[in-house]
């Protein structure tokens, strides 16, 4: 479907003053695929430098469909980039497929900011320049559609952005044309997803033009990344787009607060099951999690409870915890392991609930009596055996 725009005349970004590219490469009449807020900074950055003898002499912007989300799938939603590709008044296709479909007549070179469909061969081959990608890792390593989730999930403390050319048969195994200079970008401590996220996708945008002005898109491509060099002999990470399983609580190894906050910066909570009493199990979502500090003793009345961890489709382990549930200020601490590390829950709910205070959502899971930390399995399906 293609729905035609006027071009407007104002520009959020400020043009380039005169042509930056070199004199063999044509005006670039660009077809830009996107989705997320990471691609729409790079479309606001490339929307600037539209028209009147600048670097871009036409913009297209090509975005997946709408899909049904939210519980019971009853409402559509768009993604950013069409909304922002709207409010441009820029050309725009929606498709899910480049399947029996012909890019826009003249168009010279394809750009793909996190978009999620691969560009086929044959789209790639009717342009002059091929396509590049903004990719918010340091190529090869955190190949994948989630690189900087992964980044802090791994601890990383910093972040780059390459820009590469856009391979015929692989996602992200084109050349590295620009690449940001070690270490890269300092990731402030704490960051969420969503600050590290606009930190990247602002200094993508940049690259993306600056590469541009400097015809890094002309053949020969000449590799400029250096993070392959130092990746040598072993693997580089992959990057796979995280899911609800990945902020599964790991009663095994999750042992510090920092394995617990990793999580929380990514997905704001974690989630665990609980055995209430009565053998009922029901899924725990829990937010607002913090240590307990060294010299501190929590406070409240002690006992165990047991949480239920999912392994793989059918598998479960059933692990048993010292914890102090707090009814006067609504806390729960819970022991880590055996190495005395303690963590405080303030807030929680069952799932399909409302969030309580921890102490009221854990309370009746409690079971009176000092406890050990256990390990109690039962291999597939639910139900509480001692090991």
């Amino acid at each position: 479907m293609l729905l035609s725009r006027a071009r407007p005349v104002a520009f959020k970004h400020r043009p380039s003053p005169r042509r930056w590219f070199r004199t063999a490469s044509d005006p670039l009449r660009i077809l830009f695929c996107g989705s997320d807020d990471f691609s729409c900074e790079s479309l606001r950055a490339l929307h600037g430098e539209l028209g009147h003898g600048r670097l871009v002499e036409a913009l297209d912007v090509m975005v997946l469909p709408a899909r049904r989300a939210g519980r019971g799938r009853e409402h559509l939603r768009e993604v950013p980039c069409k909304a922002l590709a709207d409010m441009l008044q820029l050309p725009l296709h929606q498709r899910e497929t480049f399947t029996g479909w012909k890019v826009p007549a003249g168009t010279n070179l394809i750009v793909v900011v996190s978009f999620g469909l691969f560009v086929p061969p044959r789209i790639l081959r009717s342009t002059k320049y091929g396509g590049v990608n903004v990719h918010p890792s340091f190529l090869p390593d955190l190949r994948g559609p989630a690189p900087l989730h992964h980044a802090i999930l791994r601890g990383d403390r910093h972040i780059g952005i390459s820009l590469q050319t856009l391979d015929e048969r692989r996602f992200d195994h084109g050349v590295v044309l620009a690449q940001t200079p070690a270490p890269g970008l300092s990731v402030p401590p704490g960051a969420s997803i969503q600050t590290v996220t606009a930190m990247a996708a602002t200094e993508g945008a940049q690259m993306l033009v600056r590469g541009l002005r400097h015809g890094l898109h002309l053949s020969p491509h000449r590799d400029a990344g250096w993070k392959g060099a130092e990746l040598e002999g072993r693997t580089p990470m992959h990057a796979p787009k995280v899911t609800k399983a990945d902020s599964q609580i790991d009663w095994a190894t999750w042992t510090t607060m920092d394995d617990f906050y990793r999580r929380l910066r990514v997905f704001s909570s974690v989630w665990t099951r609980v055995v209430f009493s009565g053998g009922q199990i029901r899924r725990l979502i829990l937010q607002q999690v913090e240590a307990v500090p060294g010299d501190e003793d929590p406070v409240g009345v002690e006992g165990t409870i047991c949480f239920e961890q999912q392994d793989g489709q059918d598998g479960t382990t059933t692990w048993e915890r010292a914890v102090r549930v707090d009814r006067k200020s609504g806390d729960c601490a819970v022991r880590l392991g055996s190495g005395g590390v303690w963590l405080r829950f303030r807030s929680a709910k069952v799932e399909g609930k409302d969030w309580q205070d921890a102490a009221t959502v854990l309370g009746p899971s409690l079971s009176r009596g000092v406890g050990g930390n256990k390990r109690l399995t039962t291999g597939v399906g639910s139900g509480v055996s001692a090991r």
